[in-house]
């Protein structure tokens, strides 16, 4: 069973890595179709991410990390962490259900399509973010599982700036696409955290 609960943080990463390799060759068409791209630091240090985080799938897949001990400690650091990666998982799949529910099939990079509208439903609806969220949650689940120091500062100190930053242009990017709707979301919902009072439009 404790070995079991690592494949399941494995599967979680698969899972993720299985949609970034479509994402990937779906990037450069999407771009050159898009009315509006945006390519910068940002855009550049998330992009990085997306291969690191296939390297660290293909690692995961090796068995090449040593697992933790069965102690007490390292069987609630497994099951939060295959809870949180799974969640992590989860939350993506909602984002990407809810885009294609409005019409707009989610790609890498920052860009807006012809037909982008503003969708602001579902999982939208619960944060602007969900993918990133869901994102944060797979590697925080990762480290959290295999205790990997590693892994942990990659994701705190990697991770989540880049994403930080990727979200900040994101938002200048829809603010200038969307204008006053969008504004109006951005004050009622939360970036990558739910709030518990939503602001008025």
């Amino acid at each position: 069973m404790y070995e079991l609960l690592f494949d399941v943080v494995r599967y979680a990463a698969l899972a993720r890595s299985s949609w970034l390799l479509v994402g990937l060759a779906r990037m450069l068409p999407v771009h050159l179709r898009a009315r509006t791209r945006r390519w910068g630091i940002p855009e550049l240090l998330a992009l990085l991410e997306l291969f690191v985080f296939l390297a660290l799938t293909g690692w995961l897949l090796t068995d090449s990390p040593a697992l933790p001990a069965p102690t007490g400690t390292s069987w609630l650091a497994v099951v939060l962490g295959a809870t949180s990666a799974w969640v992590g998982v989860l939350v993506s799949v909602w984002a990407i259900y809810t885009t294609v529910r409005g019409g707009v099939i989610l790609d890498g990079g920052h860009f807006v399509k012809r037909e982008h509208p503003l969708v602001t439903t579902g999982a939208y609806g619960f944060v602007r973010n969900p993918m990133y969220l869901g994102i944060l949650l797979l590697w925080f689940g990762i480290a959290i599982a295999f205790r990997h120091a590693l892994l942990l500062l990659a994701a705190v100190g990697y991770v989540v700036p880049v994403f930080l930053l990727y979200i900040r242009s994101e938002d200048r990017m829809l603010a200038q696409e969307f204008g006053a709707p969008y504004e109006a979301y951005r004050r009622r919902v939360g970036s990558l955290l739910p709030r518990l009072r939503r602001s008025r439009a």
